[in-house]
């Protein structure tokens, strides 16, 4: 009990019942997990190279500010599709069987 709350966790039931034993009890985003990084920017390179051929006039590579982003995402996409499939194959392994 006090090792864990050495290592900052808590003893608190969550909303389903189950002790968050171990576990930090701050809540962590996406941004601040690398894992979670990792993850969001392969679906994003995912999501926009499937919607490029839909929406070709909205996720355009050339255009600039915020919508351009995607536009180079789906560049990534579509040259480096082998790599970016394998990293999902890979980062879905590691999600399943040791997070």
């Amino acid at each position: 009990s006090s090792a864990v709350k050495a290592q900052g966790g808590s003893e608190q039931p969550t909303r389903s019942g189950h002790a968050n034993i171990g576990r930090p009890s701050a809540a962590m985003s996406a941004v601040f997990d690398f894992q979670g990084l990792l993850v969001v920017v392969l679906l994003m390179i995912c999501t926009c190279s499937y919607l490029r051929p839909r929406l070709g006039n909205i996720i355009h590579p050339k255009a600039s500010g915020f919508l351009g982003v995607f536009g180079r995402f789906a560049v990534i996409g579509d040259r480096l599709s082998p790599f970016v499939s394998g990293a999902c194959v890979i980062m879905a392994m590691s999600t399943l069987f040791i997070r």
